[in-house]
């Protein structure tokens, strides 16, 4: 994995934070003491705009769904296909599940 200017002891200290997460209900009140409703909800629609493009949905249809701008939409894709991986990483292990609970 390439070492980014953001990875530091920090960021480290906060994604072992995250991993000891074991439920939904630990994640809402940690990530909701620690970033506020905008910063969640951002996120949320730069995840749903993943899931979005990684189905085939054209810019346009992210863009009305979610309110996001064209550059925005533009960044999350290029991040998808030449960024480390996390976004493809975490479709992966979500469709795993699904699959599981699904059988």
């Amino acid at each position: 994995m390439t070492k980014h200017k953001w990875i530091n002891d920090d960021t480290d200290e906060l994604m072992l934070a995250l991993l000891e997460l074991d439920n939904l209900a630990e994640a809402r009140a940690f990530l909701g003491d620690l970033f506020t409703h905008s910063e969640i909800e951002e996120a949320a629609k730069r995840w749903k705009a993943v899931k979005m493009l990684n189905f085939g949905a054209s810019y346009r249809k992210v863009e009305r769904i979610t309110g996001m701008s064209s550059a925005t939409i533009s960044r999350i894709k290029r991040v998808m296909e030449e960024g480390t991986g996390g976004y493809a990483l975490m479709l992966g292990k979500l469709q795993e599940t699904e699959n599981r609970t699904s059988l």
